[in-house]
């Protein structure tokens, strides 16, 4: 869970996805990034700082540049959590803990005949 937290924090920055697409389209260095997106060379290197930490892009060096690309193992885990979600199977969460009783519904819970109790989990 801590790698899924990690890239959808890393995702949930507007030009972070734009380099994201921008990768995803051709090995490109970081100048490139820069000049493509008009933003400085400062903000792109945050930027990709950010998502290598992520392990969403990486880097390999050729003369005085890094190209980046994307790390398509990364979407992995990913494609795999939305996949789980509403399914009956799903084992991404330790539930064992959780205890219901009818103290723990609120009075909205009830009212809109949708208890908690009432779904498994």
């Amino acid at each position: 869970m801590e790698k899924l937290s990690k890239i959808f924090k890393a995702l949930s920055d507007e030009t972070r996805l734009k380099v994201l697409l921008l990768v995803s389209k051709r090995d490109i260095c970081q100048k490139g990034i820069s000049k493509y997106l008009g933003i400085t060379d400062s903000s792109v290197s945050q930027h990709i700082k950010i998502l290598k930490e992520a392990e969403i892009i990486t880097g390999y060096k050729e003369g005085y540049y890094v190209f980046y690309h994307v790390n398509e193992s990364a979407f992995d885990e990913c494609i795999s959590f939305f996949n789980s979600i509403g399914s009956i199977n799903n084992n991404l969460l330790d539930t064992s803990n959780i205890k219901l009783d009818s103290t723990d519904c609120s009075k909205n819970c009830k009212s809109i005949k949708k208890c908690c109790k009432r779904r498994e989990i």
